[in-house]
């Protein structure tokens, strides 16, 4: 076994090695004449007129400023997120991808999930179960691995430690830009902080100027309305969003699903068949979104609330299509702030939120009269049969409470050397937990209502997890090519433990529009909610001893501008992941599960993009990620491609109108351990975008086809579902927006 990871490490190192050698090499080779003819002061990139030189000590320090940004190429986009101040790209401490409010227009997604496709090393499935998004994300997918921050303010339950069963709809129209750093950030951001950190940056006051109405409508009788508006008044400004969306769903054809199998196995004892297979899934969703930002002067206030009603994709956990689960979910946060420079040397930025998540879950695991075999004495042999007039019914519903603040602090020691220090409590509160089923708990007897059991057997324990934090970095510019970044966190949880959470980063612009990055960082995932604190479940068992999931990553980054079209990039990345929580059946009773730390992932791979930005609105882009992820026995881990990528045209011809083509690309993906069925085949999707604007005034008309060519494919499902879950074929989405 150890032979065999050698070869695979070496095999891939031996690739990586061969791709930034001749990387290097087409660098040097186009660039080298162009760079000496510049003469001996390669940072003299700007000429000042004599003029403006003699004049004041001002020119000459900007002069110096902006060759200092011409050598860090990445000068026209600065991000927050690697740093928590304004960095470069280019020298931002970590892989970065930024995604603005024109691409999103462009690509024609609708949502916050479909944008995320684009991104190297990102891929978007579907849960079987209740149909929530979940992202696979350098070879690993989980989407509680994945923090994800609107305006800065996490927005993860704790629940499941995810925020894509509510975001993952989340509307585009207030969106400014995305943030994204692919790898760990749990150095400054702490839990969640895994395999990649979002962060939504929504539109101000001066992004709006006034209010944009717009309406659409699609495929599955889709219907959206959105308002975005704006507005500065003096020292005050105000923006925000309201939106609605209603959609009837995909609604695909599963063969035989879970209830399947368990008619064939009862028929011959004369029970009759119930399942509803073959039929459609249940993708069915309504959601109201309110986001309401204010500032004046170094103040600001923002809350969002979200309301989603959603239809469990087969109807819940145990994979069986049914007609009657619901799942609600509110949400709402609301965050006051303060920021304060003082003497351009020290900036404070105190923030206190309080969040609260409210989740109710009406699920029919099994439809009407659906008959189950139990094991009640747990020696392993079904010993009663059951059978649910009404299906097999529970509903549980919680409240999470979370009051937090935080106060960093920003301190420019010296010139180019920026302190940052910051304190963060949270006080997380588990509360209002009910339940109520129409089958005993204990015994799985049948009851002839829904009756409840909110008091003798919760499926959740109340508690109560405070969470102590401490962070500190230290960004310095060494010299005007060579940045260093040196940073750690310290998370105390009151329930399970302390996780300390180190980085570093060293970027170097090595030459003229050329930067290379070496970086390592570390990070954990912390348990949830629902791994710890399940309880009275028939098939689940919590577990209050659970360690956090902790992952190493090394990188190196390299990117070059080959001339003002051309901006390319090669990425090279190595987790090592330890301790994943996962389920594990009993040896007790087999009929239950437990949440368990066991087993480990490596996971390596290389991130390769271009963009060509041939005249303005007009650019290719592209982008290719090969991984190559293993468990700690070596074997591949399932449903991730080891190959997958992205390519797309946008042309504006005409100041009316625009177009975009995009493509992506999935290659074949493995099944689990246990599952005999052939690996998933490969896969491209095909989507046409069309913007028509101005016409009259400030409205456009815009409409997208996704699937252009109607592509058949499917997402992983369980072995129950054996055609896995279909996909959405050829669909459409058409709108029109007014700004006044």
């Amino acid at each position: 076994m150890v032979s065999i990871m050698t070869t695979r490490i070496t095999k891939m190192n031996n690739l990586f090695m061969l791709l930034l050698c001749i990387f290097l090499v087409s660098i040097i080779t186009n660039n080298s004449s162009e760079m000496f003819a510049q003469g001996t002061d390669s940072t003299q990139l700007v000429d000042i007129p004599r003029k403006e030189k003699n004049s004041s000590g001002e020119s000459l320090a900007l002069a110096e400023e902006f060759s200092t940004e011409a050598i860090w190429f990445g000068s026209v986009e600065d991000v927050t997120i690697a740093t928590r101040h304004e960095t470069k790209i280019s020298k931002a401490p970590g892989i970065v991808t930024v995604i603005t409010a024109e691409e999103i227009m462009h690509l024609g997604y609708r949502t916050f999930a479909e944008i995320l496709r684009t991104v190297p090393g990102f891929e978007i499935l579907k849960d079987g179960s209740t149909g929530v998004v979940i992202p696979a994300v350098r070879g690993i997918t989980s989407s509680n691995k994945v923090r994800v921050m609107l305006d800065g303010h996490l927005v993860n339950s704790p629940f499941t430690g995810s925020a894509f069963g509510r975001f993952d709809d989340f509307p585009v129209e207030n969106i400014k830009k995305i943030e994204i750093i692919r790898g760990p950030g749990s150095a400054m951001y702490g839990e969640n902080a895994f395999t990649a950190v979002v962060n939504i940056i929504t539109k101000d006051a001066k992004d709006i100027d006034g209010v944009r109405v717009s309406s659409g409508y699609g495929s599955f009788e889709t219907h959206e309305e959105n308002i975005v508006f704006g507005k500065a008044y003096g020292k005050i400004n105000i923006s925000g969003m309201m939106h609605y969306r209603q959609t009837d769903g995909f609604d695909g054809v599963i063969d035989s699903d879970s209830q399947t199998i368990l008619d064939n196995s009862l028929s011959s004892f004369g029970y009759p068949a119930v399942s509803q297979a073959p039929g459609s899934v249940r993708d069915g969703r309504q959601e109201y979104d309110i986001n309401f930002k204010v500032t004046y002067s170094d103040f600001y206030f923002e809350g969002l609330y979200i309301n989603k009603n959603v239809s469990p994709f087969t109807g819940g956990p145990q994979h069986a299509l049914t007609d009657e689960s619901q799942v609600e979910d509110n949400y709402v946060f609301a965050e006051v702030g303060y920021k304060k420079q003082y003497e351009e040397k020290f900036t404070v930025k105190p923030r206190l939120y309080y969040d609260q998540f409210d989740l109710d879950n009406y699920i029919e695991s099994l439809p009407e009269g659906t008959t189950v075999p139990f094991d009640t004495d747990g020696d392993g042999n079904f010993d009663t049969l059951n059978t649910y007039p009404d299906g097999f019914i529970g509903n549980g519903k919680v409240t999470q409470k979370i009051v937090g603040t935080e106060i960093p602090f920003d301190y420019e020691l010296f010139d180019g050397n920026i302190i940052t220090v910051g304190f963060e409590y949270r006080l997380i509160n588990q509360t209002n937990i009910e339940f109520s089923s129409n089958f005993h708990p204990a015994t799985y007897d049948v009851l002839d209502s829904v009756q409840d059991f909110s008091d003798t057997y919760p499926f959740l324990k109340e508690a109560t997890r405070r969470i102590w934090s401490v962070y500190l970095q230290d960004t310095w510019d060494i010299t005007d090519t060579i940045n260093l970044t040196l940073g750690a966190r310290h998370d105390q949880y009151s329930d399970f433990g302390g996780a300390t959470s180190p980085r570093s980063g060293l970027t170097w612009a090595f030459m003229k529009d050329a930067s290379l990055k070496l970086l390592y960082g570390e990070a954990f995932r912390a348990p949830n909610f629902v791994e710890m604190f399940t309880t009275n479940q028939p098939a689940i068992q919590g577990n209050e001893d659970l360690d956090p999931e902790t992952i190493r990553t090394y990188e190196v980054g390299l990117s070059y501008k080959f001339n003002k079209y051309v901006t390319s990039g090669i990425n090279y990345f190595n987790n090592d992941i330890k301790d994943l929580i996962v389920r594990r059946t009993l040896e007790s009773n087999q009929n239950t599960s437990r949440y368990e730390n066991f087993g480990d992932a490596h996971i390596q791979g290389i991130e390769m993009e271009t963009r060509v930005d041939i005249a303005k609105g007009n650019y290719v882009f592209m982008n290719y990620t090969f991984q190559d992820p293993e468990d700690d026995d070596g074997d591949e881990l399932p449903f991730v491609a080891k190959h997958k990528g992205n390519f797309g045209v946008n042309v504006h011809y005409w100041k009316y109108i625009n177009t975009n083509l995009s493509a992506f690309v999935s290659g074949r993906r493995s099944r689990g351990e246990d599952d005999s069925r052939d690996d998933m085949p490969a896969y491209a999707l095909l989507n046409l975008s069309l913007i028509g604007k101005e016409f009259f005034k400030t409205m456009e008309v815009y409409g997208t086809v996704y699937n252009l060519l109607d592509k058949d494919y499917s997402d992983p499902g369980p072995i129950s579902i054996p055609d896995d879950l279909p996909r959405p074929g050829r669909t459409f989405f058409v709108g029109l927006s007014y700004q006044f």
